[in-house]
């Protein structure tokens, strides 16, 4: 599978057409259908496709699709309802009983023959092998408007192993720096411009700290590792994957830690120094510092726009990471995929599609449903983006981080065999007790062996995935 992303971006004034550059254009000439055992096939028949309306199940019946969602219940059911009015013969029902924890509560709904037609999935890998998840790749390959310059095909191959489709990307992330346009007016500070980089980063944080105040310029840093790795080595990825193999022995790993040292404990310009009671005491139980007003810069991403919107009393926006030897924007991005057993494959793909990559689906979303939207767009269609750009819960700088989404790098926390294992076994030891970027423990000291028993968890994963979609 791929793990780049490739993909070409164009600009037509504000936003341009977003163009991906994997996936396979459909030929619309085949159907996909049931086999017996559930997994999707094609069909010989050529007079109905993927595309096509599912409003004619085989019986002309309605069909009822079980969906298991961990989004607010009451916006999914507003998406639902708005599917269901453009597709009459299909009925989509919530499951309450999938909940946390997921991947558990999938597991005793396949042991009891009661999985949901469609899902949400948190670890891609392991729900592949144990047989969860169908192979849309035949939906695809037959469906007119899964091609190219239609989506970010390159993001969809995140969800695809040996070449079989198991899941689709149905929500999209960035993460970047939100920053308080008015504090740094206050300070005469000269806001920072697209291309940036660390060390103007770590001088405008001094700059604009001022404990007395309470007043810092940094929030979410010591949070930021996995981020900030490619700006030091654009060639890594997220938890320095670099598509083939992790990287904790390369440079990048250690001097990104040591830079966040610097400027959290060194520096003293982050909030992060301080715990959350002392926070309390100064913004308030459980108030955001920087929705108070009282932080310069705060690493986060696209889905708090929408709490900022509402409660800051500042004018804010948004910027890329800064850069160092490179600069590349992080993505992160939520999956769905349908059960391998569902008795109805046509009509939950057509579901799938208008959540995933549906223009149809998007505008209603975008226009009608999610006042404010969190989900940056999928679809790549200037419509859709000039929509989302004209909502008053978006950043004008937004538009130079989309600028940036053809060399982001995605968390591979959902669809990377050993990923998260990785993090939970070999980092989350390091990272719990804060002895890492707390410099307790030396990162060139224990790299090789981060290494190490990353490489050995990711190898024995990929094995297994392969055995399971050869």
């Amino acid at each position: 599978m791929k793990k780049s992303i490739g993909m070409i971006l164009s600009s037509v004034m504000l936003v341009g057409l977003l163009a991906g550059c994997g996936g396979k254009s459909g030929n619309g000439n085949a159907s996909p259908s049931a086999s017996p055992s559930g997994e999707a096939t094609p069909s010989s028949s050529p007079s109905a496709s993927a595309s096509a309306s599912p409003s004619a199940s085989s019986s002309g019946d309605v069909v009822t699709l079980k969906y298991a969602t961990w989004n607010d219940p009451v916006l999914e059911q507003k998406k639902l309802d708005a599917f269901m009015k453009a597709h009459p013969n299909i009925k989509i029902e919530i499951d309450k009983s999938v909940t946390w924890p997921w991947d558990e509560k999938l597991g005793a709904a396949a042991a009891a023959g009661k999985m949901p037609d469609v899902f949400f999935v948190f670890n891609g890998p392991s729900n592949v092998a144990n047989g969860w998840l169908a192979d849309m790749k035949p939906y695809l390959d037959a469906d007119a408007d899964y091609k190219p310059e239609n989506i970010f095909g390159n993001l969809s191959d995140t969800g695809a192993y040996n070449g079989k489709q198991y899941m689709l990307p149905h929500q999209l992330f960035m993460q970047g720096v939100l920053i308080n346009v008015d504090l740094f007016n206050k300070e005469n500070i000269p806001l920072p411009t697209k291309d940036w980089t660390i060390k103007d980063f770590e001088k405008i944080a001094k700059k604009l700290t001022k404990v007395s105040d309470h007043q810092f310029g940094v929030q979410n840093l010591l949070g930021a590792r996995e981020l900030f790795v490619p700006q030091f080595d654009p060639s890594l990825g997220w938890l320095t994957y670099d598509g083939k193999q992790f990287n904790f022995d390369k440079p990048a790993f250690s001097d990104t830690i040591h830079w966040i040292n610097n400027v959290v404990y060194n520096d003293k310009t982050s909030v992060d120094l301080y715990e959350r009671a002392e926070q309390d005491k100064w913004y308030g139980k459980d108030k955001d510092a920087f929705v108070a007003g009282k932080i310069g810069m705060k690493v986060d991403a696209n889905w708090a726009f929408a709490d900022v919107a509402k409660n800051a009393k500042f004018k804010w926006d948004f910027l890329p990471l800064p850069g160092n030897k490179g600069q590349r924007l992080p993505l992160i991005t939520d999956y769905i995929g349908m059960a391998a057993n569902t008795e109805h494959p046509k009509e939950a793909f057509e579901f799938i599609k208008w959540l995933t990559y549906s223009k149809d689906g998007w505008t209603q979303r975008i226009n009608e449903i999610e006042k404010p939207i969190t989900s940056l767009p999928l679809v790549n269609d200037r419509d859709v983006w000039d929509a989302y750009m004209s909502t008053t819960y978006t950043a004008p700088g937004l538009k130079d981080a989309i600028a940036m989404i053809p060399d982001g790098f995605v968390d591979g926390y959902k669809w990377l065999p050993g990923d998260a294992e990785i993090i939970d076994k070999v980092l989350n030891p390091y990272d719990t007790k804060k002895e890492l970027v707390s410099l307790k423990v030396k990162p060139e000291d224990v790299a090789k062996d981060i290494q190490k028993k990353a490489m050995d968890i990711f190898n024995k994963n990929q094995t297994q995935i392969g055995a399971v979609t050869k």
